[in-house]
């Protein structure tokens, strides 16, 4: 082998090497930030014909996006975080945001956000399970929303339960 030839291999070897560890870093730092809330369950009503429960572990099986939501003040601050977006989510039950009159989003301290059949339609809304590169915060475990471009008082934290209701069929 070629001096020339060698460096090439050496260098292709690296590259591989590089993006075989890039590319599984993201499920693995995932999976380490949720490890003390991947079974915590969040119920989900009006889905199916029944009630169920996910899991943060669950979740983080999907495909995984990254969000950052600015506030429109200094009080509201910047929220990132990863998660499936709620379309994901949906899909994997053969639903789309779209079939839906709303979407009701309950905090553990009884927050509620309602998001109707416009923003379900037309926003990106992640489930965000990590902070974005570690563990949510104790207070906003199991999950939150973050929904880029939105007011603030839409990024609902410590989510344990979301009703959908279809839209009625007319």
């Amino acid at each position: 082998m070629t001096g020339r030839l060698r460096r090439v291999s050496r260098r292709l070897a690296l590259a591989l090497a590089l993006a075989l560890a890039l590319g599984g870093c993201g499920k693995a730092d995932t999976d380490a930030a949720i490890s003390e809330y991947a079974d915590a369950e969040i119920v989900i009503s009006g889905l199916a014909d029944r009630e169920f429960a996910v899991t943060p572990g669950e979740l983080a099986k999907l495909d995984v996006v990254s969000a950052t939501g600015v506030g429109q003040s200094a009080k509201a601050g910047t929220v990132r975080g990863a998660g499936p977006t709620l379309e994901t989510f949906l899909a994997q039950y053969g639903r789309s945001p779209d079939e839906f009159a709303l979407a009701r989003f309950i905090a553990s301290d009884g927050y509620r956000v309602t998001l109707h059949e416009k923003s379900l339609a037309e926003s990106e809304i992640i489930m965000a399970i990590t902070s974005g590169g570690g563990a949510l915060p104790q207070s906003e475990r199991p999950m939150r929303l973050i929904i880029p471009g939105a007011e603030s008082n839409r990024w609902i934290y410590a989510v344990e339960r979301i009703e959908f209701e279809l839209r009625s069929s007319e």
